[in-house]
């Protein structure tokens, strides 16, 4: 079960504080597309999307996607914000994750996932041993089987919820 718990809890990226990730040691951000980066079933990335891969950037992290998403939307996210990014990753997997560590030439323990799932993109960080953030999902508009994990999510999150430093 504590696969699945976060090491920071968000209530969305853009609210975050990029320094405590900073002091926990990452050098690299890994970022899901859907219901984190922009709401579900958004066509490309916003202005709000763009301008926070511009701060992340400039705060000096290497970023990067890390998508369950099909390759042609990943690219089309890569394309507009002008990063590299994985698609089809298959989180929680480890073969994604092992591919952003070495793309941004950084430890496993140096990167950082932020993602809105738990048994996705969170297991995944923790099976890989990055630092996880999990994240408020930006829309409920989704399918069945993710909103019945939501209530799954909502309980593990409530229990532990002590446990987990907010960021």
């Amino acid at each position: 079960m504590y696969a699945y718990l976060p090491d920071y809890i968000a209530k969305s990226i853009f609210e975050m504080d990029l320094e405590k990730l900073r002091e926990a040691g990452v050098k690299g951000i890994a970022v899901d597309i859907d219901n984190t980066l922009v709401p579900m079933k958004t066509r490309e990335p916003g202005p709000e999307a763009a301008e926070w891969i511009d701060k992340v950037k400039g705060l000096g992290f290497k970023v990067c996607i890390l998508s369950n998403s099909r390759k042609h939307r990943t690219r089309l996210f890569m394309d507009k914000l002008g990063i590299h990014g994985i698609g089809l990753a298959n989180k929680p997997g480890r073969r994604g994750y092992r591919g952003v560590a070495k793309y941004m030439g950084l430890s496993h323990g140096e990167c950082a996932i932020l993602g809105d799932q738990l048994f996705t993109d969170i297991k995944g960080g923790v099976r890989a041993g990055f630092v996880t953030v999990f994240t408020e999902y930006l829309d409920s508009n989704e399918i069945l089987w993710v909103r019945l994990k939501r209530k799954f999510e909502q309980r593990l999150i409530k229990k532990h919820m002590d446990g987990i430093k907010r960021i």
